[in-house]
């Protein structure tokens, strides 16, 4: 049934197809063949029990908001919830918190709480960004010339990839078409790009360096819009120039009513990019519950009144509230959203970027908790398609010869199995491509 609210109705999508197709290219046939320490069959039907661990698919969500979530009341319960759902999460690197007075390189606090929570749930880590003309130190100065400028530049991304080896993905120069716009003005990073060449040049060059110092991580050319035709001028010149780089990164800020993406033209925007024989990142989701704005022009009164906030407090006063309808809404929409994009060959991650609504970073209801950290719907809904929908979980036995198959979702396995009594652990990783069975050695 269609959710019909304050004028806001979802009916829901159509979705031919959509199952079959994350069948096909998300799962795959799995088999196990148990062995003793020689190597020889273990002929007894065995019980056992296999659990996806993590999903090879990258389910992330943005903790740019613990700037101001961190230290502040329940944000362990905050992070906890997080955890339960998400196997990435994207943390912002910025240059102003990192060398707030040159060439005295601080580390973060709530950064390095960050990565060590995420280190210990052995989640995935993407970093934002090597570089942005956004977020700078003020000790930058606007007039310096491009010559002053890229030494400092290097140093940060040198800086960057080889202090933290445990950030595997990175945007490279984030949003380096935008460093072009009219209302970029004085900007010295803005003024490097262009005396680069422009935004593609400008991107090789970062990825030339990114590469040299950090060959094996993923890098990411990231923009704010996928309608943008300067971001698609780019992404083909980056391929005329034969630059490396591993993904295409596209926001889906959805704080207007004109902002938000039907189903076909999500479909649209995922085709439009696939021309680029790149694997695609939807970096920065956000579908708030609090009422929408019609378009960005009615949107940018209260986007530039919350950035000159003089306090988290004011902050708090500006920001809209959620709405219970609103918030099925939300999770409805979420429901058909993930699912669509999950089910296209080119999509690799999905980044829900605001977990809390407390200081949700354009002051909207966006997040998937409250301002108390509770789940709402549409944290219920993402939880349910990551851990129950498109989970695998077998509770059997093996055959008489030890030997068991089944279809399951890409990604790290664990297990148990009993023989003789006695309960064993094992581990494997399901790929796709793999025709051989994975040969697993007990303890007999």
């Amino acid at each position: 049934m269609p959710c019909v609210l304050n004028a806001e109705i979802h009916s829901p999508w159509e979705m031919e197809g959509v199952n079959e197709r994350i069948k096909k290219i998300r799962m795959g046939p799995i088999k196990l063949q148990f062995v003793d320490t020689y190597g020889s069959r273990i002929n007894q039907q065995l019980p056992i029990n296999i659990n996806l661990k993590k999903h090879a698919f990258q389910f992330g969500v943005g903790m740019g908001q613990s700037w101001a979530l961190y230290g502040e009341r329940n944000f362990e319960r905050y992070r906890a919830y997080m955890g339960e759902v998400f196997n990435l999460v994207a943390l912002g690197f910025q240059w102003s918190w990192i060398e707030k007075k040159r060439g005295q390189v601080q580390k973060i606090e709530h950064i390095e709480s960050n990565l060590k929570w995420a280190k210990a749930r052995e989640m995935n880590i993407k970093g934002m960004p090597l570089l942005w003309h956004n977020a700078i130190p003020r000790w930058m100065d606007a007039s310096a010339e491009a010559e002053e400028i890229e030494p400092l530049i290097l140093e940060r991304i040198r800086y960057l990839l080889n202090e933290y080896p445990e950030v595997k993905t990175w945007n490279l120069y984030n949003e380096a078409v935008g460093a072009e716009k009219k209302f970029i003005r004085n900007n010295p990073i803005a003024n490097w790009l262009k005396s680069k060449g422009g935004p593609a040049a400008a991107q090789a060059w970062v990825s030339q360096i990114a590469h040299q110092t950090a060959p094996n991580r993923i890098y990411v050319n990231n923009h704010y819009s996928h309608r943008d035709p300067e971001f698609k001028k780019m992404n083909h010149e980056l391929l005329r120039l034969d630059t490396q780089f591993d993904a295409i990164g596209i926001q889906t800020h959805m704080h207007t009513k004109k902002s938000r993406l039907s189903q076909s033209e999500l479909w649209k925007l995922l085709e439009d990019y696939t021309v680029f024989g790149k694997s695609i990142h939807l970096t920065e989701i956000s579908v708030p519950s609090s009422p929408p704005f019609n378009s960005w022009r009615d949107f940018q009164p209260h986007v530039e009144s919350l950035k000159n906030a003089s306090s988290k407090k004011n902050r708090l006063t500006m920001a809209k509230k959620s709405n219970k309808k609103l918030e099925i809404f939300q999770a409805e929409y979420l429901r058909d959203f993930y699912t669509l994009a999950f089910s296209h060959p080119k999509v690799e991650t999905l980044i829900y970027w605001s977990g809390s609504d407390l200081y949700e970073w354009r002051g909207t209801a966006a997040g998937l908790l409250d301002v108390e950290h509770k789940p709402k719907p549409a944290y219920k809904v993402l939880k349910d398609l990551i851990k129950k929908k498109w989970h695998t979980n077998v509770n059997d036995f093996t055959d008489a010869t030890g030997t068991i198959s089944f279809s399951g979702f890409y990604g790290e396995y664990i297990g148990k199995i009993k023989l003789n009594g006695k309960e064993q652990s094992f581990t494997f990783d399901h790929t796709p491509g793999m025709v051989a069975p994975h040969i697993i050695k007990l303890s007999y």
